[in-house]
Order: structure tokens, then sequence, then C-alpha cells
């Protein structure tokens, strides 16, 4: 019998990489070949060496100037919520200024559409528009009146329905505020069409609830197609989508079983009524189908702009302060974003609490025990020290149960951190997943009002020198999935229009390289099997057409993806046969 790794008699000849290659495992960091074979990495090292466990008739490639490093991984996406319809994002190219535009654009799409039945329309920023605000369902009916319309922000937390919407779902001056969310209303108690967290993740459920009659659910799987080839062509070789409710766990199954699913996709369960509702049953984190592998268990602390934060009282007199001033000197932009967490609530510990808790202490409690019980990691959102502290408490109280689970507790966001809660999440040993792209995307919004101090926006250089786990990620659609200005995001803090934020939080090329690579690996429970080019993990890889390590960090997002492999095959654009 050949060697182990030898591939002389094998079906399918290794394929040998050979050129610039960053592994990103410490003990080997580059290499001038690799080889792999069946999709995983078979060898690792100089020519001669890749070449020999190889074997004959090994295929030979040469990078020529590109740079090939693993292939990029972001552990927190929406893929399925992305393909759900095919109006996702539309608001984004252009985005409207105003509600007048933002109005043009639902009267055009609903003209364009045959059917009488639900229209969804995603992508729109309410603090984006001069009016600083979501439309209202009077405004909604002048140009879609007959048929049920859902508008829905870029992040989901808010949106809007028309009359016709809110009577399809039943709900009017009776109908009481669902918990975790709020159905705003006028003053007469009567609901102005706008719905807040919880409230707008169930009229989502039921607004795509017809979406997957036609064919089975075709459609989806022909959109998850498309945005999968998307995500390679930008390096992306395996996500982690990060609210999957029952139907979209087949959908993926049927995905993957036709051969459509272009990357790898880890599915995080949540339930059937809303994406804020947690997964009742269903099978453990990493079971099913290694293409699309069960993923932690998705809850949600807090909201998403009305994050949940806990202030103490000299924060709160500086957050007025500093909301006055903001008021005074740049107009009322600063008070529409004080006043969207709500008034400050004195607690039992005589800290104030503002924003938005979706699942309480007590619900967070057993929702996190019940999926330990049940064989699943968890993934918790929460945005704000408040519920980031509220979502360490629920993970303490099942640290037992939790510890033998695939990979480690996970809290997504975690945006607004002190450097006593940074201590405190590298001690329970909890990972991070962030979203370095933010800053860019969404910065003005992030920043328009300053946190009170010691309070801070994405630490990420604290956080680190904490000894915090963190790994990165796009959180797409909320904003953009290239990694490559993610990174860019990370290293240089710099913001859509051009100023720094908070510089010296900023990371270097090389730890944020580890955040999209061998961190988001770790944080889907893939520690040494995905994220590194080291013999035994998955033969994921991106070429690049530079070196990250040696380009600008200024100019990271100007390189190119030249290539993306996916298991050892080129998929989207690439130029490999």
């Amino acid at each position: 019998m050949p060697p182990a790794g030898d591939s002389t008699l094998s079906e399918n000849p290794a394929t040998v990489l050979t050129g610039g290659i960053i592994t990103m495992d410490p003990g080997q960091p580059r290499t001038e070949a690799i080889a792999f074979s069946d999709g995983t990495v078979l060898a690792v090292g100089s020519r001669a060496e890749v070449m020999q466990r190889a074997g004959i008739g090994a295929r030979v490639v040469d990078l020529g100037g590109g740079t090939a490093l693993p292939g990029f991984i972001d552990p927190h996406h929406h893929m399925f919520l992305v393909a759900a319809d095919r109006f996702s994002r539309r608001f984004r190219s252009p985005a409207p200024r105003n509600i007048p535009e933002l109005l043009a654009e639902v009267r055009r799409l609903a003209a364009a559409s045959d059917s009488s039945d639900w229209l969804r329309v995603h992508g729109y920023l309410p603090l984006g528009l001069a009016e600083r605000r979501s439309p209202s369902a009077v405004e909604l009916d002048s140009v879609c009146g007959d048929r049920p319309l859902h508008v829905l922000g870029l992040t989901y937390h808010e949106s809007s329905l028309n009359s016709a919407g809110l009577a399809r779902l039943g709900w009017d001056h009776r109908t009481p505020d669902p918990p975790g969310g709020r159905i705003v209303r006028d003053r007469r108690g009567q609901p102005t069409g706008v719905v807040l967290e919880t409230a707008s993740f169930l009229a989502e459920a039921a607004s795509r609830e017809g979406l997957f009659t036609e064919v089975g659910g075709e459609d989806w799987i022909d959109r998850a197609e498309r945005h999968g080839l998307a995500l390679a062509r930008a390096g992306i070789t395996r996500i982690g989508d990060a609210a999957v409710p029952p139907v979209g766990m087949a959908l993926y199954e049927r995905a993957a079983e036709a051969g459509r699913l272009v990357i790898t996709v880890h599915r995080f369960p949540v339930g059937a009524n809303a994406v804020s509702e947690p997964a009742a049953t269903g099978e453990p984190t990493g079971a099913g189908d290694p293409r699309t592998p069960v993923g932690p268990a998705k809850l949600l602390a807090d909201g998403g702009e009305r994050c949940a934060l806990c202030l103490t009282g000299r924060q709160v007199l500086s957050s007025v302060a500093s909301t006055l001033w903001h008021t005074l000197v740049g107009g009322l932009e600063a008070a529409t974003v004080a006043n969207r967490g709500g008034r400050a609530r004195r607690g039992a510990d005589g800290r104030y609490r503002t924003g938005i808790r979706v699942l309480q202490d007590d619900e967070l409690r057993r929702a996190v025990s019940g999926a330990a019980n049940r064989g699943m990691q968890v993934a918790i959102h929460a945005i704000g020290n408040g519920a980031v502290e509220a979502a360490l408490d629920a993970l303490d109280a099942a640290s037992g149960a939790l510890a033998g689970l695939p990979g480690r507790p996970r809290i997504e966001h975690a945006m607004i951190l002190d450097a006593p809660l940074a201590g405190r999440i590298a001690a329970a040993g909890v990972r991070i997943v962030t979203q370095p792209v933010f800053l860019y995307d969404l910065g003005h919004e992030l920043t328009v009002l300053p946190l009170p101090s010691p309070l801070r926006l994405m630490p990420l250089r604290s956080l680190l020198d904490a000894g915090v786990l963190l790994a990165a990620s796009s959180d797409h659609p909320a904003a953009s999935f290239d990694p490559l200005a993610g990174i860019s995001a990370a290293v240089t803090r710099r913001q859509a229009g051009g100023s720094v934020f908070l510089a010296e939080e900023a990371i270097t090329v090389e730890e944020a390289l580890q955040l999209y690579t061998t961190a988001a690996a770790s944080a889907l429970g893939m520690a040494g099997r995905a994220g590194v080019l080291s013999e035994g993990a998955a033969a994921d890889l991106v070429v690049l057409s530079g070196d990250p390590l040696a380009t600008d960090p200024e100019r990271l997002s100007e390189l190119q993806v030249l290539e993306t492999w996916v298991a050892g095959r080129p998929v989207g654009d690439s130029r490999r046969p």
C-alpha cells in the first residue's frame, strides 16, 4: 500500500499549488507549496516535499503573483433572509435619501409584481432618511394600498407595515405589544405601521410565510445559490447563518443534496414564528450534512438600534448633557438617536437601563439551559453592555452543560463595553463575534452620539489585550460581506466619510486576518479543520492579488480576489478550469 497521503493510486489525483502561501498556522506561517486531495489538505511545505507527498499524476498550479491564504469565513451572516425574497436589500443601490424616494421605489416594485399577496422590500436605514424615521402605514398606503406590504429596515430590527399588512396580522389598537417588541402607536393608541424588535420579527415571519410555496421553495434555492457564488467571489468559503427557522433548515438540506450549496453553511436554529424565538427542538450542534451542519442555537438578549444599556447615574447625566450639546451643534439627529433607547429606568441595583430586552433574564437562562441539554452550543445576540452582562449570567448558569459541546459559547456583537466587562468575558472564555465593517458602513449612525465614559464602541484592541477570544463577521445584509472591507475597517477604524474613530482601538493586519480565518473557524466549532492551511484541514482557500501582510493598511480594500477554492475546487469566477 502507498504511504498515508500518497495519491499515486487515487482516483482523484492531488492538486499542488505553488507560490506565495500564507497558512495562518503559527507553526508554519508561510510556505511555497500546498497539496490537497478529496477536499482536504494533504501536505504543506517546500515544493519538493509537497510534490513527493502528492504522488504521480498530481496537477500543479502556479499562483503567479497571487497570494493564497485560507478561505475567509463569515461566522455571522444571514443567507436565509437574503434569499427569502427577490427584493432583499433593494434600497441599498442607491439608498433612498428621504421617505418620498423610498415610496417611489415601493410604488415601482409594487407595479412590477403581479402577486396579490405580501410584497416585501428590504434595506432602508431609518436614520439614513432625511426624516430620521420609518415610513408610516398611511404613507405606504399611498403607493401600495391594495395588498399587504412589509418594508424592512436594513437590520430587520425595525420595519413598517401598510394598513393591509396590519389587517392581515390582526394588529389594531387592542393588540398588546409582544414581549421584547413594540407596535408603535399614535396619540389615539392606533398602530402607526412602525414595528420594533419582536414585533418586526413576527411581521417578517408572517410576511415570508407564502414565499416557499412555489415549486417547494425552488426560488429560494436559486437565490441562495446565486448568493453563495457572490460570497465565493469575495473569497468566502464558509459562513454561519445566524437565524434559520425550521423551513430554512429543510431548504438548506435540499440545496446541499442537489449540489447547489456553493459554500459550507452552518445553520443556527431559531423558532418558526420569529427569528427572535428560541428553537424548541432540533439536532445537536455539529450534526447533519457536513456541507450544512447544525450550528449553535441563536438567542436574542436585546434589540438592535435599541440595544440594552446599563448606566450609572453619572453616565445618564453625561448622556443627557451630550445629547443637548450635539443637538444644539448638529441639529435634531443626536436627540433622535438618544430617544430611540427610551426613558432610562432605575433598577434595584441603582443603575439605569435603556433599550429593549428581547429575552428577559429568566427566559434567557431557560433558553440557554434548554439548548445545552439538547446538545446545542449557543450564540447570544447582545449589543449593549446590559445585555452582555445578562448573557454572561445565563452562560455562567449553564457552563457545565455547555463545556463539552462543539466550539465555545458565543456572544454576537458585544459592541458597547467597558474594561471590567471585557475582563469578565475573557475570564469566562466566551467568544465574541464582532463586525468591524460596521465602523465603515454604519459608522455615522453609530457615532452620532458619543457613549458616556468609560463605555466604548467596538474596542477591538482593548478586547484582544484583555485576552478576549474574538472572531469577525459581517452580519450581512446589515453591512457589506466583503472580508477585505472588514479587515480594512478593523485596522484603520476609518468611516465612510473618511474620519477615523477611536484610532487607539485599531488592530494589526495579521490580527484582523486571524479574526476572519482561524478565529472564525473556531467560532463555528471548526478549530484546526477550517480557516487554516495545514494537513488535514479543509482545502478552502482564496488567492488575492497581493500579500495582505505587505500591503499598506489604507489600501487593503484595493486587493482583488483572483480565485476561490472550496473543498479543493475553484468556484465563482475563478480563472482556473
